[in-house]
């Protein structure tokens, strides 16, 4: 992705955002991060995601295709007790 690009995906996060703003090192510091990525990819992760959240993106919401919350995988169990043995017996 050019830094031109990832400007337009910034100032669509600042228009969708009234507390996101970003200057030219914040500019700078996520076209290090994003310029391997799609722009198409990025855009459709970003519009997907100011549907779901009152919250301004970071970097890793628009990289992951996410459901936006927290996945817990199926058929995890918690086990408090996991590890422990019977040493006071």
């Amino acid at each position: 992705m050019t830094k031109k690009e990832i400007y337009t995906l910034m100032n669509l996060i600042q228009a969708y955002y009234e507390k996101f703003y970003f200057d030219q090192n914040k500019l700078d510091a996520w076209h290090m991060v994003l310029q391997k990525y799609s722009y198409e990819k990025v855009h459709a992760n970003l519009l997907e995601f100011v549907v779901n959240s009152p919250h301004p993106p970071k970097i890793s919401d628009l990289v992951q295709n996410s459901t936006w919350g927290r996945d817990i995988p199926r058929g995890f169990d918690l086990d408090i007790t996991a590890g422990e043995t019977d040493w006071y017996r």
